[in-house]
């Protein structure tokens, strides 16, 4: 994920859950960034495939100039 506030790049399991959720709706569904604390949605699913695909695009493309 990357914070919309502070530009930190950060996996989903590194934020800390905004709240507990309420009762009546099962929660928000937001995280807090690691290092400012800015609340956002969680990335959706294909978001999150998207970047693990790209990245391992980026590293094997820059393996194979070395």
């Amino acid at each position: 994920m990357k914070c919309a506030f502070c530009g930190l790049d950060y996996e989903q399991e590194q934020a800390t859950v905004a709240c507990q959720g309420c009762g009546l709706f099962g929660g928000c569904h937001l995280v807090k960034c690691p290092r400012c604390g800015y609340e956002q949605p969680k990335e959706p699913p294909l978001l999150q495939w998207w970047r693990q695909w790209r990245a391992r695009r980026l590293d094997a493309s820059t393996s194979s100039k070395g």
